[in-house]
C-alpha cells in the first residue's frame, strides 16, 4: 500500500494543463485579494516597496508563464514571507486567516510542478525553438507531485475543519444560528418558522460532507456527486458570509482532483469543436 501511495504521489507523470490552469487562476486570486496591501502607497516604506515590487514583477511573470520555473517559486517566496511575518498589513489577523495560508500553499505547490509545459510563454518558445531546429514539440507532460500535494492540502483542510466542528455544537443548530444571527438579524432570535430546525438541518450536513469531501474526492465515483455538491457549498458560502478568497481558491483547486490527462482531452475537445 505504501508503494502504491509513493507511486500515486511521487512519481506518476501526466498532463500539465491541469496544474497551467491552477498557476493562471492563482494569480488573479492573488490579485484580487492582496493587490491593494502591496501598492506602494499603503502605508509605504522601503521594505513595502520592495515586496510589492517583486510581487508585481514575479506575478505577473507567473501569469503569462516567462520564465515560469523562477516566477513562481519568487512568488511563493514573497507571499509566504509576508504570510509569516504580516509584513505588508497593518492588520497581521489578515495575512494568517485560513484563506490566506491557502493561497500561499497553493503558489508552494504549483512551484513544485513544470506548469511552464502548457499556456505559457515558456512552451511557445519553446515550440519555436523546436520548429526552427526542426525538432519535435515538447510534450505537454510532468510529474504530477504538485498536484498530489495539493488535492492532499484540501483533504486536510476538509478532514480537519469536520474534526473541528464534531461537536454537539453543530448538531444540534447552535453554532450555526450563532453565525446566522451575527451577520443578519443581531442578539434577538429570529421568529421565522422553522429556523432552528433548519440550523440542526445546516450544522449536521456540513459536518458529515466536509467528511465526504475529505476522503471521497480521492474515489472517481463519488467525485461525480461531490465535486458539484463541494462547488455549491463553497459557492454559497461565498455569497452568504465573508470568506474573502476561500471559496473561489477552493473551487479553482478541485481541478488536482480531475484526471490531467482527461482534463487535457476534453480541453483539445473544445478547442477544436466547430
Amino acid at each position: 500500500m505504501i508503494s502504491r501511495f509513493v507511486e500515486w504521489a511521487a512519481h506518476a507523470e501526466g498532463s500539465t494543463r491541469s496544474i497551467a490552469l491552477i498557476r493562471i487562476g492563482l494569480v488573479f486570486l492573488l490579485w484580487s485579494r492582496w493587490a491593494f496591501e502591496v501598492s506602494p502607497f499603503f502605508a509605504p516604506s522601503l521594505l513595502r516597496v520592495v515586496l510589492a515590487a517583486v510581487f508585481a514583477v514575479s506575478t505577473t511573470l507567473m501569469l503569462i508563464g516567462l520564465w515560469t520555473r523562477v516566477a513562481v517559486p519568487a512568488t511563493a517566496a514573497v507571499i509566504g514571507a509576508m504570510y509569516v511575518h504580516g509584513t505588508l498589513s497593518p492588520y497581521p489577523s489578515s495575512w494568517q486567516a485560513h484563506h490566506a495560508y491557502l493561497l500561499v500553499a497553493g503558489v508552494a505547490y504549483c512551484a513544485l510542478t513544470p506548469s511552464e509545459r502548457s499556456y505559457s510563454v515558456d512552451r511557445w518558445l519553446a515550440i519555436r525553438r523546436a520548429r526552427r531546429l526542426g525538432e519535435p514539440l515538447p510534450p505537454e507532460r510532468g510529474n504530477l507531485l504538485g498536484l498530489r500535494l495539493i488535492a492532499l492540502q484540501l483533504a486536510t483542510i476538509y478532514f480537519w475543519g469536520a474534526l473541528d466542528k464534531t461537536h454537539p455544537g453543530y448538531f444540534n443548530g447552535a453554532r450555526i444560528e450563532q453565525v446566522l444571527m451575527a451577520k443578519y438579524t443581531g442578539s434577538d432570535y429570529p421568529s421565522w418558522p422553522g429556523f432552528h430546525q433548519a440550523a440542526v438541518l445546516l450544522g449536521a450536513s456540513t459536518v458529515l460532507l466536509e467528511y465526504s469531501l475529505a476522503f471521497g474526492l480521492f474515489v472517481s465515483r463519488a467525485r461525480r456527486l461531490l465535486l458539484p455538491l463541494g462547488a455549491f457549498f463553497h459557492g454559497t458560502l461565498y455569497f452568504v458570509t465573508p470568506v474573502s478568497t476561500f471559496s473561489t481558491t477552493m473551487i479553482l483547486l478541485y481541478l488536482a482532483y480531475l484526471d490531467p490527462d482527461d482534463v487535457h482531452q476534453m480541453l483539445d475537445e473544445l478547442q477544436s469543436a466547430d
